[in-house]
């Protein structure tokens, strides 16, 4: 499992990271599957790919945007995956509690981190890692979709929106830039950029040409030269990890 830590307090990041390495040998012990672990103090780079990660351990308390706020920002970017606010000088609790929000798979642990509660949860995120369906949140105009599988079709962009075309025919528009869209479909690895303005599903490729694709849907797209070898690449992975 891959599992990050964002917290601007040193001292205790680096106790978080020693914790989940003992995590890691008892996890490999019980199951032969490790603890992957990369630890950040940087928002931004915390924010680059968070949604690769099964478990995300955040206390950010020091500047703007903090804790709370972080989660907020990770939902934008589409992670489904387990979150978990380490209370330390804030209480996250109350906050959650007085946003009104219902955020799934939010978790609180308290700091200091005593290993029987760190146990139980990293237990818990091996739980809901082998439960819930991989989706991404589009919060188009007319309301929010929850993408999965190969629910996406295509992505097409237009001035400053974005066409997302669904599987079940609806097209769905939303304000966002086209590689930071992209990003957040790093949990589809059959997404693949085929231009600087389009962005397709390689599972619902009817047919292909030179420098033309043609999807299941009827639309056609002309293929850049720059992401010539994007399609073949994006099956490529989706082979590998169909091979575990």
């Amino acid at each position: 499992m891959h599992i990050a830590v964002c917290d601007d307090n040193i001292a205790d990041r680096k106790q978080t990271e020693r914790l989940l390495g003992r995590q890691s040998d008892r996890f490999f012990k019980e199951c032969g599957e490790r603890l992957y672990i990369d630890s950040y103090g940087n928002v931004e780079a915390f924010l680059r790919y968070p949604q690769m990660y099964d478990g995300l351990f955040v206390d950010m308390t020091l500047e703007e945007p903090r804790g709370f706020e972080i989660v907020k920002l990770l939902l934008e970017a589409g992670v489904v995956r387990p979150i978990i606010l380490c209370v330390s000088s804030i209480d996250y609790r109350k906050q959650y509690e007085e946003s009104g929000l219902e955020i799934p798979n939010l978790m609180f642990i308290d700091k200091p981190l005593r290993v029987a509660e760190l146990t139980a949860m990293i237990d818990k995120i091996k739980e809901i890692k082998g439960d819930p369906i991989p989706t991404l949140e589009l919060r188009g105009k007319d309301g929010t979709f929850y993408a999965k599988n190969d629910d996406i079709v295509y992505v097409k962009k237009h001035g400053s929106e974005l066409t997302i075309h669904i599987a079940d025919g609806r097209d769905i528009t939303l304000i966002d830039e086209i590689y930071n869209f992209y990003d957040q479909c790093a949990i589809f690895p059959q997404i693949c950029p085929i231009s600087d303005y389009t962005l397709i599903n390689v599972n619902h490729i009817k047919k292909t040409g030179f420098a033309k694709v043609t999807m299941d849907c009827g639309e056609s797209f002309s293929i850049s030269f720059a992401y010539r070898n994007a399609i073949t690449e994006a099956r490529e992975i989706i082979k590998n990890s169909a091979k575990g």
